[in-house]
């Protein structure tokens, strides 16, 4: 269900008062929520509002204090805008070392907003990992912007054990199953439609489903315990 009310860009509405009346226009956090969040149905009008939040972070109305600029490569990367996320990933990194807006509260990087957000960006985001450690289950989705050839996340915990995977640009998927006992179902997710898919070098039928308004092809092998997977897809 989309809670967002109607319109897009600066239309959109964000807020209601207690007497009913919508609230549009730049709200800082409190547009940077609803596509954070996920609750503007994907198309269009969520694309014309993820484009009206940037240029309003570029602009003189941009959020003033770092913390609130760590929520937007969350926000890009959960609709799908990697280039974009990379780009305020480095530009937070870059600010770390610059006195925070409040001036008794020394550097930006003495904040965890910053630390903890860009480790999360970096497992979640550009490596796109969703874990589901009670159904010993994890998904991924590379992430990875242009001009980044691969990454690489080494011993990301999944329940008791843990994983390491590498992605090689957005095609081929790698994982390693690093626990001494059990399997992982392992869903590896490749945006758009191919026409082939590999695994462990074996061709398999090809599978698509549609999450979020994109369509992925994808396989799902049982890595076991020291063993290593790949997946690849192919036109």
């Amino acid at each position: 269900m989309d809670l967002s009310g109607t319109g897009s860009g600066a239309d959109m509405v964000r807020a209601y008062t207690l007497s009913g009346t919508p609230v549009t226009g730049w709200g800082k956090e409190n547009s940077v929520f609803m596509p954070m969040k996920q609750i503007i149905e994907p198309g269009a009008r969520g694309d014309a509002y993820l484009d009206y939040i940037e240029a309003q972070e570029l602009g003189p109305e941009g959020s003033p204090n770092i913390e609130s600029t760590t929520y937007l490569p969350d926000m890009f990367f959960k609709n799908n805008r990697a280039d974009t996320a990379w780009q305020w990933m480095k530009k937070i990194y870059g600010e770390r070392e610059l006195q925070h807006v409040n001036s008794s509260q020394g550097p930006n990087g003495d904040y965890p907003e910053v630390s903890f957000t860009l480790v999360s960006q970096t497992v979640e985001g550009l490596m796109g990992i969703a874990p589901d450690a009670a159904d010993h289950r994890v998904t991924t989705q590379s992430r990875l912007p242009s001009g980044m050839k691969w990454l690489q996340a080494a011993d990301v915990p999944v329940g008791t054990g843990t994983i390491t995977m590498r992605h090689d640009g957005a095609t081929r998927t790698t994982l390693t199953n690093n626990a001494r006992g059990g399997a992982y179902q392992w869903e590896a997710r490749f945006p758009g439609v191919h026409q082939k898919i590999k695994v462990n070098g074996v061709p398999q039928r090809v599978r698509t489903k549609t999450v979020g308004g994109v369509t992925y092809t994808y396989a799902t092998p049982t890595v076991r315990a020291g063993a290593t997977a790949v997946v690849q897809v192919a036109d």
